[in-house]
């Protein structure tokens, strides 16, 4: 269901698609898992709002599950090619390969709503698992490379070493948001005034 809102326009009054509004206000949202469809739109649309102002903030409010961590890349590949500040917030959850694009905001801009949830671990690829044995060693070795590269950029935006980060994650990790935000995750839990 597509909620529709009324934009007051110099030509009138015009019906829009609540996202298409929230986006040109410079809020993007992602809330599902991250497919080819969704991450190409995220980095096409942070390269947009970059270049119709590259000083303002745009903000990246995410609940997913994750995604194929290639998409991922792409998504923070886009947020550090940018100029444009972006806070991220999750809001729900950030599950996996998601957290990534949470830690990867603009350091002081990444945060979380008191009741959200963040998950990190190592990679998985069910790729090995659907391939026969040469290409199997070849999936583990792109997953292997994989995992070392996200393991790079939660230390990177943490503040840890690789090792450290490596021995952290090694299982399945949930926090909330005071903890991501004592272990360096995101920066600070937003609070409310209600």
């Amino acid at each position: 269901m597509n909620t529709i809102v009324i934009e007051s326009t110099e030509h009138g009054d015009m019906p829009m698609d609540v996202y298409q509004k929230l986006s040109n206000d410079r809020i993007l949202f992602i809330a599902n898992v991250i497919s080819d469809n969704v991450a190409t739109d995220i980095a096409a649309t942070l390269l947009l709002k970059d270049s119709e102002d590259s000083e303002k903030k745009i903000t990246l409010f995410i609940n997913s599950p994750g995604g194929d961590i290639r998409n991922i890349f792409m998504i923070c590949d886009m947020m550090n090619m940018i100029e444009a500040p972006i806070e991220t917030v999750c809001i729900g959850a950030a599950m996996d390969e998601a957290a990534l694009i949470l830690a990867s905001g603009t350091p002081g801009m990444r945060l979380a709503t008191r009741n959200s949830i963040i998950a990190v671990n190592q990679l998985s690829h069910d790729w090995v698992t659907h391939s026969d044995l040469t290409d199997a060693k070849k999936y583990l070795d792109l997953a292997v490379m994989d995992n070392k590269r996200m393991m790079e950029i939660f230390a990177k935006t943490t503040g840890k070493s690789v090792k450290q980060v490596s021995e952290d994650l090694n299982r399945r990790v949930f926090m909330t948001a005071n903890q991501a935000a004592k272990y360096g995750l995101i920066d600070k839990v937003v609070s409310f005034s209600k």
